[in-house]
């Protein structure tokens, strides 16, 4: 510790020291049209790991750059990125620059750091990427984050598992193919590889990052179907208050015998945020209470959640961020319904299926850039959950607790390489009476290079080494190596192909769980193999005019040692196992367009977002498909606004679920949801109101547990 805390000292002294031999870059960035100034708009040097971001007058400062000659890109959702060429630095000398920044309708290109761990644009990523912005996710007024995801291309949800591109399935609610990050820490439970989709207010989240296929080569294990990654925002350089509340109620059932209570049934969330620059130190703190009767016997719930993020930021550009989110829940659990004429009824026996869960998450990133050339960040992260009385009593449970370390170096050693590489290391401990007391860990150091071979083409190669060792049990180890190529023939044009493996060994609870439920005993299975996958991927991106684009993706995942839940109905049991062979492949569409016109002294913005991904799956030796997996997902997305008003209807559709685990006989339809949402925009204040599931469709894409009938919602948000 003492060497760290020396080696930051001297990284301190010596900017100092630079400070005579190198020069400094002073800008100012405004709206092209209106000629204000821009708030928190990220400016980065080009080949280089410098960079900064403007105040409240829309100025910056990035001190301490070598003499020559740089590119300079100035970038902020909602306006057009802006590169100015041959800005000159001289020793001692103070360079000043101004950018005017075009606001555009639509992002079709954003800003992400899943595609390789740095930051690039869409469609320079050899990856097949979805974005949610910050405007999409205020406009759909989510609860959570299931609500901003479930309409992204290729995500569609079972119960709170998340599938991409069908990679997880449903596995009772025990491991995910898909690793979750808050700002690029992973933040699962360390005994069930589950995710807490309460932890943060979406008033909290920038935008949402969604990477398709195996990840493992940067991001480690669980990166086996995919990643997503949430971004949170930064402290406002102005004081800021913003509020968000949300009123649902749920209608009648489709059904007048369903109807199994006369007391209204709704949910409430209200969240409220203050963020704030002092200087050099920033911080943003959330307080949020979402409270629900339930649509389901059983399915109440408080949900109680605090963040805080805190930033600061030392001489030349060491950046040190933490954040905190603590969340509280009491919930429910709806397990199955009562039977076909009662399925918002559970059987008396499950009137006491409730549960505490107390979950921290909390991670410290500090960014170092060493030289112009040369940057290191360090994080540290820890995930610690709670939970009692499911099934059992408080004293059955004890804390989950998983704890990691990465560092991670970013250098270009010529204009055209980038070349990534860090060690990664996890520490999961789960103890309860129903799966032992239980400790593993890995390690993965990992290192990949872009190279910028032409202005148009760009290749990625990567490799990683996991070692997972579950204490006094097994030992697994795997390699992920990872090949992409981004090529831009045409301006508008880019064409992308990559191969990577993926890697995910089994949880505590898949390994050990053993517990009787309904008519049910689990069965624990220790020497359950990790399963690991190849993606490959093959895809293009037009950007037809200025404001619409189509992306279309082939992809072929092949899984080895695949982990479901294996049932037995003969004699009743559950048990995880290993598929040995398993393939998922298919074809993937997205388009954007969004336009907008000046009609009777209006404005007029039109939009459409459409994306659709059929599923080829089977178990290979059997030649079935796999469990609940639809083959077609898609979604339609229309939009207009005029003025302050606008209102947006999506149409969520997936197919027929072919094999189910429990009741493989029981009747089983596709999905067809409906939802409208109308808003109005005053000053400093946004109004909504809208329908979930508008023709009140009934869709149980779990056996025996139907999915929220025809919900009337309505919002206000606002700041100041």
């Amino acid at each position: 510790m003492k060497k760290l805390f020396f080696c930051f000292a001297m990284i301190l002294l010596s900017s100092r020291m630079d400070a005579a031999t190198t020069g400094t870059i002073l800008g100012r960035v405004q709206d092209a049209k209106t000629g204000e100034a821009l708030v928190g708009v990220n400016v980065h040097v080009l080949g280089t790991v410098r960079g900064s971001s403007t105040d409240m007058q829309g100025r910056f400062e990035i001190p301490n750059m070598p003499p020559g000659q740089y590119e300079i890109e100035a970038s902020m959702i909602s306006y057009k990125p802006v590169i100015l060429k041959s800005v000159g630095v001289l020793p001692d000398k103070t360079t000043t620059v101004e950018f005017q920044l075009e606001e555009k309708p639509i992002e079709l290109n954003p800003i992400v750091v899943l595609g390789g761990k740095i930051e690039q644009r869409q469609d320079e990523a050899p990856v097949s990427l979805s974005v949610i912005d910050r405007r999409e996710i205020e406009q759909r007024n989510p609860t959570n984050l299931v609500e901003a995801l479930e309409t992204a291309a290729g995500v569609n949800f079972i119960g709170d598992q998340i599938n991409i591109r069908g990679s997880t399935g449903y596995t009772f609610g025990a491991g995910n193919k898909v690793l979750l990050l808050l700002d690029g820490v992973p933040v699962y439970q360390s005994d069930t590889g589950q995710f807490n989709w309460d932890m943060l207010p979406p008033l909290d989240i920038e935008q949402i990052e969604i990477l398709k296929g195996a990840g493992s080569t940067l991001w480690g294990a669980s990166a086996l179907g995919g990643v997503v990654n949430v971004i949170t925002k930064a402290p406002s350089p102005e004081g800021k208050i913003m509020f968000s509340t949300s009123y649902g109620q749920y209608d009648d059932p489709y059904y007048s015998e369903w109807k199994w209570t006369d007391k209204r049934l709704n949910y409430i969330r209200t969240d409220i945020s203050l963020s704030k620059q002092f200087g050099k130190f920033g911080i943003r703190t959330s307080l949020g209470q979402f409270n629900s009767t339930g649509y389901q016997q059983v399915g109440d719930f408080n949900k109680t959640n605090v963040t805080t993020r805190l930033d600061y930021r030392f001489p030349n550009s060491i950046h040190l961020t933490t954040y905190a989110a603590y969340s509280y829940i009491r919930k429910g659990f709806f397990i199955q319904w009562k039977g076909p004429n009662d399925p918002y009824e559970v059987d008396e026996s499950n009137l006491d299926n409730y549960a505490n869960t107390n979950q921290l998450n909390l991670y410290a990133k500090l960014a170092l850039p060493i030289s112009p050339h040369f940057g290191m960040n360090i994080r540290a992260s820890m995930v610690r959950s709670l939970m009692g009385n499911q099934f059992g009593k408080d004293s059955d449970f004890n804390p989950a607790l998983g704890q990691g370390l990465e560092i991670q170096t970013d250098w270009l050693p010529h204009p055209d390489h980038t070349i990534t590489s860090g060690i990664q290391y996890q520490v999961d401990v789960g103890s309860t009476e129903f799966t032992g007391d239980h400790k593993g860990f890995f390690i993965g150091p990992y290192i990949q290079n872009e190279w910028r071979a032409r202005n148009n083409l760009r290749l990625t190669t990567g490799f990683r080494y996991d070692r997972y060792q579950l204490v006094g049990g097994l030992k697994e180890d795997l390699f992920s190596p990872r090949f992409g190529i981004n090529w831009k023939p045409w301006e508008r044009t880019a064409l992308r192909a990559s191969v990577g493996s993926g890697f995910r060994a089994a949880t505590i609870v898949e390994r050990f769980l053993e517990l009787s439920i309904m008519n049910f005993k689990i069965i624990p299975n220790p020497g359950i193999k990790a399963e690991s996958s190849w993606a490959y991927d093959v895809g293009f991106r037009q950007q037809i005019t200025d404001n619409w684009n189509l992306d279309v993706s082939l992809f072929d995942n092949e899984y080895q040692n695949m982990i479901e839940g294996h049932l037995d109905l003969i004699r009743g049991q559950i048990q995880f196992r290993n598929i040995a062979d398993a393939r998922i492949r298919g074809i993937e569409a997205t388009s954007k367009m969004k336009h907008t016109v000046f009609f009777a002294g209006k404005r007029w913005t039109p939009g459409l977002n459409a994306t659709m991904t059929y599923l080829d799956h089977e178990n290979k030796k059997y030649h079935e498909p796999l469990p609940y997996r639809p083959k077609l997902i898609a979604t339609i997305r229309v939009s207009l606004a005029v003025s302050a008003f606008e209102c947006e209807a999506d149409y969520r559709y997936g197919s027929r679920i072919d094999a189910v685990k429990i009741y493989p006989i029981n009747k089983r339809v596709p999905m067809k949801f409906v939802d409208m949402r109308f808003s109005w925009t005053f000053k400093n204040l946004k109004a909504q109101v809208g329908v979930q599931n508008l023709l009140n469709y009934n869709y149980a894409p779990m056996e025996s547990n139907l999915m929220p009938m025809r919900t009337w919602t309505a919002g206000l948000k606002g700041e100041f």
